[in-house]
């Protein structure tokens, strides 16, 4: 079970972006060679998203560094050093494994390869995807990540890498083990499939959560306070509503 603790990419540096190449590689071929570009186009969105994700990164990242518009809403006055830089320097490995997760899904399910069975568009996919998230995901995230802290064995093998930057940082929050973004691969992935499976997906669906969910990760990672401590002091309830860095 430690060996989870592990990525199974983790001795090929830089090269691990060459995992991205098959899905590349799909879409040239379709396009190519296929008169069906359903394949495709999955991959192309596949691509595309995870492109997205690492964007949403990037910019929390920028806006976290802008002292000059942040200095006086930081939660730690220090800075990310060197040792940390190179602590999460990988820390986009979660964007590989989705992508790898992602596209063995599309191939495991024929109907989902389908482009022209989900529309751009389906309210009731957004009102399932909802529902879901609450009664599913947020419960499932809040038990797991409970269960990380208090289990010595866990906190000690897995979390505790998550734990060891000492500064917050956008990037901190994809900085984890295997296990633990195994774990958050279910907990993002049960809306999507979900609503999916119930017939009311949709692609501003799917891009919007999957951005979305990273993006409020960053948010509950920056280094910068974005909502007031006295809006939760007002209403101590908005702590279990909004995911913020004071809070997580």
């Amino acid at each position: 079970m430690v060996t989870l603790s592990v990525w199974p990419w983790e001795t090929y540096g830089n090269l691990k972006y060459l995992l991205y190449a098959p899905l590349a590689a799909q879409v040239v071929y379709s396009w190519a060679y296929e008169q069906d570009y359903s394949r495709a186009l999955w991959c192309l969105h596949i691509l595309i998203i995870c492109g997205l994700k690492g964007l949403v990164h990037v910019l929390w990242s920028v806006y976290n560094n802008m002292l000059w518009v942040t200095r006086t809403l930081r939660i730690n006055p220090n800075g990310v050093d060197f040792k940390q830089i190179d602590h999460e320097w990988h820390w986009d490995n979660y964007i590989i494994l989705q992508a790898i997760i992602a596209s063995m899904i599309c191939y495991m399910s024929p109907p989902l390869m389908v482009m022209n069975s989900i529309p751009l568009w389906n309210t009731k996919g957004l009102i399932a995807l909802i529902v879901i998230h609450v009664t599913f995901s947020e419960p499932l995230y809040y038990y797991l990540h409970r269960s990380l802290h208090r289990n010595n064995y866990l906190f000690t093998h897995y979390h505790s890498f998550h734990h060891s930057s000492p500064v917050p940082h956008p990037m901190t929050a994809g900085n984890a083990t295997l296990l633990e973004n195994l774990i958050l691969c279910v907990v993002a992935g049960a809306p999507l499939i979900g609503s999916c499976l119930l017939g009311v997906g949709s692609i501003s669906l799917i891009y919007g959560y999957a951005i979305m969910f990273d993006f409020l990760r960053c948010l509950g990672h920056c280094n910068v306070e974005i909502f007031s401590h006295k809006l939760f002091k007002t209403l101590p309830i908005l702590r279990y509503l909004i995911y913020t860095p004071t809070y997580i």
